[in-house]
């Protein structure tokens, strides 16, 4: 299968591929962000008051419900920002991205307008390097 050896690979482009991790990192943090933030939002709506005599997964003695309320409010605000920071990156490497693909693409499609204009070029034009007018003296 021959290849244009002029051809980039889409992996040598460095704004391409930047902009394809920002756009998967951003994607996954946006949506990790959203659903972990409406399941403190859950938490912080609906508190439900512990038993005493339960005990808390880090080993220390069952917490008030205030407490699990604040707790929940300070995760909601780190997720919150995971999310934000998640849309940002997704902007960003969509930006990249759609940078990396015009200017791929740009050469090619001047390329082919090159290529039209000379076959539709009039055989007597005179050339860009020629002057058709005479030169005034000063």
């Amino acid at each position: 299968m021959p290849t244009d050896p002029g051809a980039d690979r889409w992996y040598k482009s460095t704004l391409l591929v930047s902009g394809l991790v920002l756009l998967v990192l951003g994607v996954g943090n946006w949506v990790t962000g959203t659903i972990r933030l409406r399941e403190h939002e859950a938490i912080v709506r609906t508190p439900m008051p512990t038993p005493h005599g339960v005990a808390h997964p880090h080993g220390g003695p069952g917490g008030s419900s205030a407490e699990e309320i604040e707790i929940a409010r300070g995760r909601m605000d780190f997720y919150h920002v995971v999310a934000s920071g998640g849309r940002l990156m997704t902007l960003g490497g969509f930006v990249l991205v759609t940078f990396a693909l015009a200017r791929r693409l740009r050469p090619q499609a001047k390329r082919n307008a090159g290529r039209e204009a000379r076959m539709n070029a009039a055989p007597d034009r005179p050339h860009a390097g020629s002057r058709s007018l005479p030169r005034r003296r000063r």
